[in-house]
């Protein structure tokens, strides 16, 4: 709704206030099968800029040249010996339970 709020040029409440639930399901529609967020200029300007690359030699992809907005979550050493423990005793859990 923020990025359709943007582009109407309306704040949620407005945009709230003034479209019917109808309207808001075909724009939820619309947003699947054409973008209005900002993600498909970032796709498009990914994409002439791989090509432009790819045409000198480089060994590059257009997800490559896609910008990453939120950093990836890199968990501690502890959590992912943890993680590891908790799926091992869960598999542990399901293999007795179709043993039974």
């Amino acid at each position: 709704m923020l990025a359709l709020a943007l582009r109407l040029g309306m704040t949620l409440h407005d945009l709230r206030e003034q479209m019917s639930a109808e309207e808001l399901m075909l724009w939820m529609a619309y947003d699947r099968q054409s973008p209005i967020g900002d993600i498909r200029g970032d796709i498009q300007a990914s994409i002439i800029a791989a090509s432009t690359l790819q045409a000198q030699g480089a060994k590059v992809t257009t997800s490559d040249m896609m910008p990453q907005w939120a950093p990836e979550k890199v968990l501690p050493v502890d959590a992912e010996m943890e993680a590891a423990e908790g799926e091992a005793s869960f598999r542990a859990y399901l293999q007795g339970m179709s043993v039974a």
